[in-house]
């Protein structure tokens, strides 16, 4: 069976998932994830290749990511590397804080990538549209947070503290992301949270052996089977990596088979090279009917051969 066969085959397995983010609804199809592109606003993440240091640099590279066709911008205030320095909220909050308003100022859906509080208020206050958790929801006032401003939360698999580097020891990690998951999302209704308002992540490479990653990518069929959205963090990861021997930066290939893998499931996919991720998705959704093939014009020559240089 084809590559497009299967994954045609396997988008049967779950239905459309409505996730309404304050003003924003995300209609999220099987075989079409929603491309949620990443900037951060702190020096320290693993696999960008450069840290853009100013307000201006970062709006116009998430504005470009836009354009290249992303649906949602995220924005990390703090890196989730477990080496280096701890940046204290104040920073935090004070680097991210002018891009979140610049991106709701131009009707841009903003995510924040936070485990913290303080910074979870901030940006809702400026107007962010959901709340990416990498704790699990540890501070269950998070998900108060975000019920108050009508906001998605996002619920990632971490059985760790923040910034905390281990491969913890599984007996069965699939049994584990679904005991969290059934955890949380009920945490997060006590706090006063629309079940619907919540996204699952399975935690791709948090406290995770590579092995993990594969059969937690595997397990994809029995996440879905809650009715929720499921964002993946496909970019560069580790795991891949690990199978190709490839380094973070020029992890293209394996950030697109990792799309591929969860495509069936809907929900987002969280990426830094948006461009190349839209057009594999374009492509990939045309060939499956759930895009309407393009209107062509013959005469474009640019798009049929190699313009010879020179």
């Amino acid at each position: 069976m084809s590559l497009l066969t299967s994954a045609a085959a396997a988008a049967n397995l779950s239905a459309p998932v409505v996730l309404d983010a304050r003003q924003h609804r995300f209609e999220l199809r099987p075989g079409a994830p929603a491309v949620m592109g990443i900037i951060n606003t702190n020096p320290g993440s693993f696999s960008d290749t450069e840290h853009l240091a100013t307000t201006e640099a970062q709006l116009v590279r998430a504005m470009d990511m836009v354009e290249a066709g992303a649906d949602i911008i995220d924005v990390g205030p703090d890196s989730g590397v477990a080496h280096g320095d701890p940046i204290d909220l104040d920073t935090q909050i004070a680097s991210a804080l002018p891009l979140v308003r610049e991106l709701v100022d131009r009707g841009v859906p903003v995510s924040i990538d936070t485990p913290q509080l303080a910074v979870t208020e901030a940006m809702l206050e400026a107007g962010a549209a959901m709340i990416n958790d990498v704790s699990g929801l540890a501070e269950p006032r998070i998900a108060a947070a975000c019920a108050a401003h009508d906001a998605a939360l996002v619920l990632l698999h971490t059985r760790v503290e923040h910034k905390q580097e281990a491969f913890l020891e599984f007996d069965d990690v699939v049994a584990d992301v679904e005991q969290l998951f059934t955890e949380r999302i009920a945490l997060a209704q006590e706090q006063g949270l629309a079940r619907e308002r919540v996204v699952l992540d399975p935690g791709l490479g948090y406290a995770k052996h590579p092995h993990d990653d594969v059969d937690v990518l595997r397990a994809y069929p029995r996440f879905a089977a809650y009715g929720l959205a499921i964002l993946t963090g496909a970019s560069r990861k580790y795991y891949a990596g690990v199978i190709t021997g490839a380094e973070p930066p020029e992890r293209l290939p394996e950030t697109l088979a990792t799309v591929e893998a969860v495509r069936p499931f809907p929900g987002f996919v969280r990426v830094h090279d948006v461009d190349e991720v839209h057009r594999y998705l374009a492509v990939m959704e045309t060939l499956e009917g759930l895009r309407d093939k393009p209107e062509v014009d013959t005469s474009v020559a640019r798009l049929k051969w190699v313009t010879p240089v020179g």
